[in-house]
């Protein structure tokens, strides 16, 4: 199977994105152990957050779909029961590592695994701060899956210096606090995602936050909630690149979420000259949204910082991109951590950028890429995508200024996060057939 992206006339219209991936998995979790039931509106059904439902239901929460709703009967912050199976979560980073900290507080013994991809991706950062607290963690050898967890004596409040910024590892140490004696205390190196910190708030948990210090108090319950999931950020971006590079187009993303630890690229892009407009600005619970107006425009280079990154992680592939079809030489400094997503993305993107003859190189440990200018046109190539969903995207948008066609390999991928991209796409105006 591949998804063949060809030269688009222009993008025009208005979609709404489906519900953020990130928020989805924590508002499914959050309502499992929440008192009574909660309602979830625009949940987003990637195999991700899917792979993260029914973990929840092998741990014995009843979960329905009436309405495009979901409802989710909790059982309170040891109400899980064992399951019968070892958990399975995909190609989930983000899945496994927040149940791992859940699971930590549990009176039963579990297993965590994952497919190919997401296997051999390192899991020692959740695990030494688990230790610290009490936790009975171990993962193989290698500190990677499979992760087995089974009961502590006590679980402890810990104060803990994060060695990197990570939202998912903060997350693991929260949700494992919750069933911990004292106080948690979080310091970060830099910011990163908060999308743990306004849902325990959410829920009821006395937590405060600032830009780099979480501090949770004990906390016994939480009261279950009616949720509101925005649109993903991380998925507008593609879209929002796609305009930017294409000519003649004029798109508008409805309630996209604005949370500012995850809004770095639409700034970058602003930066560079992107013509977008942030209007009709509102909130789904503790979530900021908007909607989003994007043209054609031309872009200059951009300048990617070390302190940029935590916050452009999920989007660097998509900025590549963009920074290809640029006037002149982006660089994007300390960006190592591209080498430990669902693949070395920072090689994947080299490969295909190479194939599109978009200039790339190391300026000593910056990564620089020379940009060809809006009127450049890829010649065709098949993109390898390494089994990764933002590699495929991301090439399936550079297929817009292409000579005739850019073929996507294994799009499959595609569907551990968005996969009403290709009808979206198609919705506005992108040129992408299955073959």
């Amino acid at each position: 199977m591949k998804l063949i992206s060809k030269p688009a006339e222009g993008l025009y219209g208005e979609i709404k994105i489906p519900g953020d991936k990130s928020i989805s998995h924590r508002a499914l979790i959050c309502a499992s152990i929440s008192d009574g039931t909660s309602k979830i509106s625009n949940l987003q059904e990637s195999e991700d957050v899917i792979n993260t439902l029914n973990s929840l239901r092998q741990l014995g929460i009843s979960i329905s779909k009436e309405n495009e709703s979901y409802y989710v009967e909790g059982k309170g912050f040891k109400g899980l029961k064992e399951p019968e199976n070892q958990l399975y979560f995909g190609n989930s980073g983000t899945g496994i590592r927040l149940m791992s900290g859940l699971l930590s507080i549990q009176n039963f013994s579990s297993s965590l695994i994952g497919d190919e991809s997401l296997s051999k991706r390192p899991m020692n950062r959740i695990i030494e701060p688990l230790l610290k607290m009490g936790a009975n963690i171990s993962g193989s050898k290698e500190d990677t899956l499979p992760l087995r967890i089974a009961p502590s004596k006590k679980i402890n409040g810990i104060n803990y210096k994060m060695p990197v910024a990570s939202a998912q590892v903060k997350s693991a140490i929260l949700f494992a606090s919750l069933g911990a004696q004292g106080d948690t205390k979080i310091i970060e190196k830099s910011i990163s995602r908060d999308h743990t910190e306004r849902m325990f708030e959410y829920f009821g948990a006395s937590i405060t936050y600032s830009e780099k210090e979480i501090t949770l108090k004990e906390t016994d319950k939480f009261t279950s909630q009616n949720i509101e999931i925005p649109g993903d950020f991380s998925s507008s971006a593609f879209f929002i690149v796609a305009a930017l590079i294409s000519k003649n187009s004029n798109i508008t993303l409805k309630e996209v979420g604005m949370n500012p630890s995850r809004i770095a690229l639409l700034n970058k892009l602003m930066e560079m000259g992107g013509d977008i407009e942030v209007f009709n600005h509102s909130s789904f619970g503790k979530e900021p949204i908007a909607d989003l107006n994007v043209k054609s425009s031309v872009l200059s280079p951009c300048e990617v910082s070390p302190e940029d990154v935590p916050n452009l992680i999920d989007e660097l592939p998509i900025l590549f991109i963009a920074s290809s079809f640029a006037d002149g030489i982006s660089s994007f400094s300390e960006i190592g951590e591209l080498k430990h997503k669902e693949s070395d993305r920072l090689k994947a993107m080299q490969n295909g950028l190479d194939k599109m003859k978009i200039k790339n190189f190391f300026d000593g440990n910056v990564f620089c890429i020379e940009g060809m200018g809006k009127d450049y046109k890829s010649p065709n190539f098949l993109a390898e995508t390494y089994y990764d969903h933002r590699i495929a995207m991301s090439f399936a948008i550079a297929g817009l200024n292409c000579n005739s066609a850019i073929d996507i390999v294994s799009p499959e991928s595609i569907n551990t996060s968005f996969p009403e991209f290709i009808e979206l796409g198609k919705k506005l105006g992108c040129n992408f057939e299955i073959s």
